[in-house]
């Protein structure tokens, strides 16, 4: 099946374009260098009506992949199976000398059950092989050098173009992992750079928000209508202003209240110092503090006395084993530090800062987090939105 075409014909540049998108924002939100320009491998086949080098290449230090991405309507394994291994054949083939290969499949679609199937095939088959998965509801399974920081669980309705999206679709969440990030990067301006990393600039429409953000125009285009249907947008501003932040920030911490945590309280194996031991471990993993932590790192702490929480973009088997020196505490023991799987990996690890060089949650992250902790948790929320959130939630008022 050739790069772009869907099984069952519809509209197969449309998918194949979010999906092209989808991979780059992951490969961007996590780290990689992606070039969109200079394919990997020869064009001189091209004018022959043959390959046309590798659909983009990645590279995170000396690491460099030769990414071939099929895209497929139908997400059965027995479908994306073939597909991948036709796609394993031409990223070889492009890679050459100077970048290893990486075949993605991706659906509207994919089920957990499906995914595994691929990435049994391949260890089978293939023991070697870089492989990466995924669909347009966020489910993201890739196994390889350095290709673990891009596994996500899907998020919910599929991010593909409204043509080609299934007529009974449920309505957008407001509050989706990406929609939170691209409403921090509209609120940036007013927050310090200390306290949140996002871009500063007002933005006239979505393809310029997509843009700052680094997310799909689609995903943009979306989020910008919902605001606008949901009265948060100023409606003749020259630029995209949020108006009504009181109610819209209230809906926001009401939605992250009612997510479903996933933690386990760490303890290390050998007695030393705790603090420096765990600045150890937060400049070797993807990580960053949270919570109660992350509010004393960012100077707005209020509570003292809780277990510092540290965020993973997904917690696993496989992660925790990565994690050397640390296991999980025995129930009643007190641990060192509580790893969480962050809430919305894409907005908690796009923001992040850097305070008292440890990664740290921006100010709005830690709001939104610790809103819902039995330890005081309502009242460190309450501080940072009373010192610190007070003239960006009236920010918008004098425009509505």
């Amino acid at each position: 099946m050739d790069r772009g075409t869907t099984a069952g014909g519809a509209r197969p540049v449309a998918l194949g374009a979010a999906a092209r998108e989808t991979l780059v924002a992951a490969f961007r939100s996590a780290g990689w260098t992606v070039d969109l320009q200079d394919r990997v491998g020869d064009r001189a086949d091209e004018q022959a009506g043959g390959s046309q080098g590798a659909d983009l290449s990645v590279r995170r230090g000396d690491l460099v992949y030769a990414v071939e991405l099929k895209t497929t309507a139908d997400g059965r394994g027995d479908r994306i199976v073939p597909l991948w291994s036709q796609a394993y054949l031409e990223a070889q083939r492009h890679a050459g000398v100077r970048a290893r290969p990486l075949a993605v499949v991706a659906a509207p679609r994919i089920s957990d059950r499906a995914a595994a199937q691929l990435l049994e095939f391949a260890a089978r088959n293939a023991p070697d092989a870089p492989v990466g998965v995924l669909d347009l509801q966020g489910l993201r399974r890739f196994r390889g050098s350095a290709l673990e920081g891009l596994n996500a669980e899907a998020q919910g309705a599929a991010a593909w173009p409204s043509e080609v999206a299934p007529p009974a679709m449920k309505p957008e969440n407001l509050f989706s992992d990406l929609n939170q990030w691209m409403l921090k990067v509209l609120l940036a301006p007013e927050l310090p750079e200390s306290m949140l990393r996002a871009p500063r600039d007002r933005y006239r429409n979505a393809t310029a928000l997509a843009d700052a953000a680094q997310v799909s125009v689609m995903s943009a285009y979306r989020f910008v209508q919902q605001l606008g249907r949901d009265g948060y947008l100023h409606e003749s501003a020259p630029t995209l202003l949020v108006v009504r932040r009181e109610e819209l920030f209230r809906r926001w911490q009401a939605w992250s209240m009612v997510k479903r945590v996933q933690e386990i309280p760490m303890r290390f194996r050998f007695r030393s110092d705790a603090q420096a031991a765990l600045r150890r471990l937060l400049s070797q993993h993807e990580s960053c503090l949270g919570l109660f932590a992350a509010a004393s790192a960012l100077g707005v702490g209020h509570v003292d006395g809780v277990p510092p929480h540290v965020y993973v973009p997904r917690l696993d088997r496989d992660r925790l084993a990565a994690w050397e020196h640390v296991m999980p505490a025995a129930p009643g023991e007190t641990p060192d530090f509580i790893l969480r799987q962050a809430p919305s990996p894409q907005s908690v690890f796009r923001g992040r800062v850097m305070a008292n060089a440890c990664p740290t949650s921006d100010l709005l992250q830690v709001w939104l987090d610790v809103a819902s902790h039995p330890a005081r948790g309502a009242e460190q929320a309450d501080w940072i939105r009373q010192r610190h959130l007070g003239a960006m939630l009236s920010g918008g008022d004098a425009h509505a």
